[in-house]
């Protein structure tokens, strides 16, 4: 069974490597479009020009540069790329399949924060090209807590499929608490905390002098790798996502977050709306489920689909989240929010800008200015409407194949007239 599943995975990667443009950065001129460019005003038929991987110039009326590949976006929109927030993209293909999911380690293993996403993304994955012919061009890639309170560190990568996919390494540390750290830990949020405040002394001790804390007597549970990886969380240099849910448990990360002088981002966060004054003041961003309104557990009880409009009225950054397989589905969330209260630029700026300030690099993507990456897509209308889709699509430049494994599926299996079996097994030629 195994050799069966490698088999077929190295299958689907190979067809999703000849998805990739290999065509080189070139000039090209995306004229007279609704041009989205989120740190900005909508500019009325506008224009794009991308040269050289970058995006040259945005504006109205300007004239396409010679020899530029003109593209006429009458009657479309154009936006910046999309930018999945938080998934394990890269790192599972088959959630079910031991060989095929790198995103969580198995029970018992005793390492955590020195986990690196980098180590284990796969850049052939065919989750990217799906998800690439959604609209989505970066994305975070975060491991998933195994029987630490840490998961490791995420990475913001692209969805180009080449191999050097990834823009930002150790972008993020991920942790686990609320009812997922509770069950690692005691079984209660008393235990939790008391364990992630134990790990943040000790790895502010180790990073403080190294050479002293090893030669000294001190907790042999606490792995010297993952103290070391979370140097960078205790300096303040790098963001601590931290998976929690409830209004009481989002207080005392606020609380630690003071206390330790931390960068935190919630992921889950549906009481989040409960505290929106109080993250607002302490600068912590929220991912959260735009889909989120029956309470799947005790901490989420009061989750709401006004959860985006009432934390954007508060004054927090938000983003939106979604799994590997369907992290096109993040514009489908912004919608939603949207429906219920979000302003329709604030959503879409939660689903591009929002989540490139959050892991540092705003300064390059999420965006349609002048200097930065060329991560563009062009729509057939409204980006937050389920009916729309992508027409074209542009990651550092290139224009992608929007050709992918579930779009190949349905052009092999939409005409039935030629038998029971897929034609491949009749022994027959193919047509």
């Amino acid at each position: 069974m195994k050799n069966f599943t490698m088999k077929t995975l190295t299958a689907f990667a190979c067809a999703g490597a000849v998805l990739v443009s290999a065509a080189a950065a070139q000039t090209v001129a995306i004229m007279d479009g609704t041009v989205h460019t989120v740190s900005g005003d909508v500019i009325e038929e506008g224009d794009v020009v991308i040269r050289d991987g970058r995006i040259a110039h945005v504006g109205a009326d300007l004239t396409a540069p010679a020899g530029a590949q003109v593209i006429d976006a009458s009657g479309k929109t154009v936006t910046p790329g999309l930018f999945g927030a938080y998934s394990s993209i890269g790192l599972v293909e088959i959630g079910a399949v031991d060989d095929a999911n790198d995103s969580r380690p198995a029970e018992g293993f005793p390492l955590g924060a020195a986990l690196d996403a980098v180590d284990a993304f796969n850049p052939s994955s065919v989750l990217i090209p799906v998800n690439r012919a959604g609209g989505v061009t970066r994305a975070l890639s975060a491991p998933s807590a195994g029987d630490t309170l840490f998961a490791g560190k995420a990475a913001v990568v692209d969805l180009s499929g080449r191999a050097n996919s990834i823009t930002r390494a150790g972008a993020a540390q991920i942790a686990a608490m609320g009812e997922r750290g509770a069950m690692r830990e005691g079984g209660t949020r008393l235990g939790a905390w008391a364990v992630l405040r134990e790990y943040l002394d000790e790895a502010r001790s180790y990073a403080a002098n190294p050479n002293d804390y090893v030669r000294r007597p001190h907790e042999a549970r606490f792995a010297l790798s993952d103290l070391k990886a979370l140097g960078p969380v205790v300096a303040g240099e790098q963001p601590l996502i931290v998976q929690v849910n409830s209004a009481n448990d989002i207080r005392t990360l606020i609380r630690l977050k003071n206390t330790y002088r931390l960068k935190a981002v919630i992921v889950g966060g549906s009481e989040a709306w409960r505290v929106g004054r109080e993250l607002a003041m302490a600068n912590i961003p929220v991912i959260i489920s735009g889909m989120a309104n029956l309470p799947n557990q005790f901490e989420d009880i009061d989750s709401t689909l006004k959860n985006a409009a009432r934390l954007h009225q508060a004054g927090v950054d938000i983003s939106f989240y979604e799994g590997a397989h369907n992290l096109r589905l993040i514009r489908q969330h912004a919608g939603n929010a949207v429906a219920e209260g979000l302003p329709h630029e604030a959503g879409l700026k939660a689903i591009t800008l929002a989540p490139a300030e959050m892991f540092g690099v705003a300064d390059e993507l999420g965006s349609l200015e002048a200097g930065k990456i060329a991560d563009v897509v062009i729509w057939d209308g409204d980006p937050l409407e389920v009916t729309t889709k992508p027409e074209t699509v542009f990651i550092n430049g290139r224009e992608q194949d929007l050709e992918n494994r579930q779009h190949m599926l349905m052009q092999r299996y939409r005409d039935l007239s030629r038998g029971d079996l897929p034609f491949a097994y009749r022994g027959g030629e193919s047509d």
